[in-house]
């Protein structure tokens, strides 16, 4: 869908909490929104956010398509290499005597932005005190 390009909504179901189909496609909602099978259109503004907006004129939702997106742990044996990793996020960086593990899932990237800020931030739930140095936590898209 273009940019700036409204869709007259036709059919909309709450599959969850925050998930919801549009037009038979799935969507994560980005904020908690009461009565949301009531929006009318769907916009997607200049930055690429796509926005649900209701006949009241004040209300407004965030939401994302649907994705599967995989959460990846990335410890690195060599620190020359690590240290490269960071300044660039060159994948040609990482061998087969690295670790590679799918710690987690996520449906869309603003929850896989909050899974990795558990590990990669002090005081977080999952805090891993090596992260940006011999470990990095990164997400990737499965196709």
């Amino acid at each position: 869908m273009a940019k700036g390009k409204k869709t007259v909504i036709k059919e909309i179901t709450r599959i969850n909490d925050n998930e919801i189909s549009i037009n038979g496609k799935e969507y994560i909602l980005l904020e908690k929104v009461d009565n949301v099978e009531s929006a009318t259109t769907m916009k997607i503004s200049s930055n690429g956010n796509r926005i649900l907006r209701f006949e009241d004129e004040s209300k407004k939702a965030r939401i994302d398509v649907k994705r599967n997106i995989d959460i990846i742990k990335i410890t690195f044996t060599d620190v020359q290499r690590a240290v490269k990793f960071k300044k660039g996020q060159d994948k040609s960086l990482i061998t087969g005597k690295d670790s590679k593990k799918v710690i987690d899932t996520a449906s869309s990237f603003s929850s896989a932005r909050d899974i990795i800020n558990t590990y990669t931030t002090k005081g977080g739930d999952n805090y891993d005190s090596l992260s940006g140095k011999a470990t990095f936590y990164l997400y990737e898209e499965v196709k």
